[in-house]
């Protein structure tokens, strides 16, 4: 596969700069995170979903957890509901199922990023199919997807570290 013709478009008609990752498939964002040879941190999780005020994307690292909680509190909302299968086909018709980009406004989707992401100065994610990756910069992340930024996850209770002392 290759990157859908509407994203690589929008990435050369608007100067993107990014690498293009050609990765075996895979069917989650941890799994392409080690596929793609970067931290589950640096690889983001896209997620299409439905809130009081219409439908966004929310991105947050791969190795966290949407938690609907901080989403309600932290955007105001009462609805939070992830698209279904068939509005995915339906929304992202040019993308395989799951594997949707960062760039919303594609969509005429807002988007809400989890403030874990500025952590790192890249991102890593899909870019419309299940072997296809892109890495971006944080700034062009930022200036082409225009994010609000919001505390919307939780570290994924399987991706804490822990060590055996010994003294």
């Amino acid at each position: 596969m290759s990157i859908p013709s509407n994203i690589s478009a929008y990435l050369d008609k608007n100067s993107v700069e990014y690498s293009h990752i050609l990765h075996p498939k895979t069917y989650s964002a941890e799994e392409t995170a080690h596929k793609v040879h970067c931290q589950k941190h640096e690889m983001a999780k896209i997620l299409a979903v439905h809130l009081d005020r219409g439908d966004f994307l929310i991105i947050i690292p791969a190795n966290e957890r949407l938690d609907m909680k901080l989403v309600r509190k932290s955007l105001h909302t009462k609805k939070v509901k992830l698209f279904s299968e068939k509005e995915m086909l339906r929304i992202f018709a040019d993308c395989e199922v799951g594997a949707m980009p960062a760039f919303g406004n594609l969509y005429n989707l807002p988007v809400v990023a989890a403030h874990s992401l500025l952590e790192d100065g890249h991102v890593y994610f899909n870019a419309g199919t299940h072997t296809d990756a892109i890495k971006c910069s944080i700034s062009e992340f930022i200036k082409h997807s225009h994010p609000l930024f919001a505390t919307v996850s939780k570290l994924n209770k399987d991706n804490f570290v822990c060590r055996e002392l010994s003294y």
